[in-house]
């Protein structure tokens, strides 16, 4: 079996809190590390391991993510308004298509 070499970071700014693998802040051992205020507090071998710890430690803390700002929400009601238009004017369009004679 061959090491993974991938580079891996969750991070969290506000709680200045991440699962990292071999990145410039941890060992290069491929190993998940928890790290918290820039100290690797744990490590483990797989991301399932760390990601159940950090998320844990995410509840426990209270943090919740902001809010999405209300600019970023039109946008996706316009882009769902065109795609909704856009399905509207294939699934009507042939109705419309003129009739042809022999070769059109």
């Amino acid at each position: 079996m061959t090491k993974q070499t991938n580079n891996y970071r969750h991070f969290i700014p506000a709680l200045d809190l991440s699962i990292e693998r071999n990145t410039g802040r941890v060992p290069a051992d491929s190993k998940f590390h928890m790290v918290h205020k820039g100290s690797v507090i744990a490590s483990y071998k797989t991301k399932k391991q760390a990601e159940e710890k950090f998320y844990q430690i995410v509840k426990e803390s209270g943090y919740k993510p902001e809010p999405i700002p209300g600019n970023l929400i039109k946008a996706d009601e316009s882009n769902e308004r065109y795609l909704r238009s856009k399905d509207l004017f294939w699934a009507e369009g042939p109705k419309y298509k003129s009739k042809g004679g022999p070769g059109r």
